[in-house]
């Protein structure tokens, strides 16, 4: 009761908020209550159907304001339109944004509190399970031309690992390879499947390919894990321990998801951290490292960017009930 009750308070604050920034947006004269609720119409509809093109895009052109680089853009618009000397406040907010943003200190802070709360005794000290589940959506690219082979992308490490917990595990565990067709790829469902390259990937990598099976149709968390539960309830070893690999920032939602659905037993194995354990740097590299990270760089606010949009994910699957937040 107290979690719906907490999701009914957060849809009123998210359905207030939107209707204040649409009224500034649009002009008076054109908002009107009709247009207001063709509005929540839609939102209501891009909820019920978040693997629709059309409203994946849509929503992804909403969420751009609430974004590092969005809010920098709107605040500096709204600036513009209004001349500098009359808003020197949101000229001075765009900044803070970009620079607090793009600072490496932040961006490593922010990603902290979501990698260190998957880094725990358990997941540590396991080290056997029935089954290893890949997170692979977007872990790899086609070998179209000019490309000649399959290529990893920055989150191609998941495979890698996956194959290392293999050979580590020495039991013969099943893995699960979740990764659904690739957006705007055309050719044979064999070739547009993600799933079915990480497969080829995995079997070079050492992985019998007697022991892979691949969910082809997963594009989200909670499609992929309602896919890969009907696997492993299939084979009876759903409720034996499992490894679910994915990249840290997001491992502790997708731990959450996989055990909304029935997969109780579910260790995450996180990989690609993008910070450290403090500490684990000599003296000398922990000043250098002091230095560089008040320096601004593309790179900590493209961090900055994937923590702000897993934050906005998690808030998403706690208002459609897919995650139920624990206390860390």
């Amino acid at each position: 009761m107290f979690l719906l009750l907490t999701r009914l308070l957060l849809w009123l604050l998210i359905a207030v908020i939107l209707y204040n920034l649409f009224k500034k947006v649009i002009p008076k004269e054109y908002f009107t209550l009709l247009g207001g609720l063709f509005l929540f119409g839609f939102i209501v509809v891009a909820f019920s159907s978040p693997n629709n093109d059309v409203v994946s895009t849509i929503l992804e052109v909403l969420s751009f304001p609430l974004k590092p680089v969005g809010a920098t853009i709107v605040l500096l618009s709204f600036a513009l339109r209004q001349g500098l000397e009359k808003s020197k406040n949101q000229v001075l907010a765009a900044l803070l944004i970009l620079l607090l943003a793009s600072t490496p200190f932040f961006s490593n802070l922010l990603a902290a509190t979501t990698e260190q709360a998957v880094v725990t005794p358990e997941a540590a000290g396991a080290q056997t399970a029935s089954a290893i589940v890949v997170l692979g959506q977007g872990t790899t690219q086609p070998d179209e031309p000019p490309r000649t082979q399959i290529q990893l992308t920055d989150t191609g490490d998941r495979i890698l690992y996956a194959a290392q917990l293999y050979r580590q595990s020495g039991n013969n565990p099943l893995v699960v390879v979740s990764a659904g067709p690739r957006p705007n790829l055309q050719g044979t469902q064999e070739q547009i499947v993600e799933a079915n390259d990480i497969r080829a990937l995995l079997v070079q990598f050492g992985v019998p390919q007697t022991r892979i099976v691949v969910e082809p149709t997963g594009t989200n968390l909670r499609s992929s894990a309602e896919e890969v539960e009907d696997i492993l309830r299939d084979r009876g070893i759903a409720d034996n321990r499992v490894f679910l690999v994915t990249s840290a920032y997001n491992s502790r939602r997708a731990q959450q998801v996989f055990r909304s659905v029935g997969l109780t037993n579910v260790i995450a194995k996180p990989t690609g951290f993008f910070t450290v354990q403090p500490g684990s740097r000599s003296t000398i590299d922990q000043w250098d490292q002091l230095i560089e990270s008040f320096i601004p760089s593309v790179e900590s606010l493209a961090i900055t960017t994937q923590i702000v949009e897993e934050f906005y994910a998690s808030i998403y699957y706690y208002l459609r009930g897919w995650q139920t937040p624990t206390i860390v």
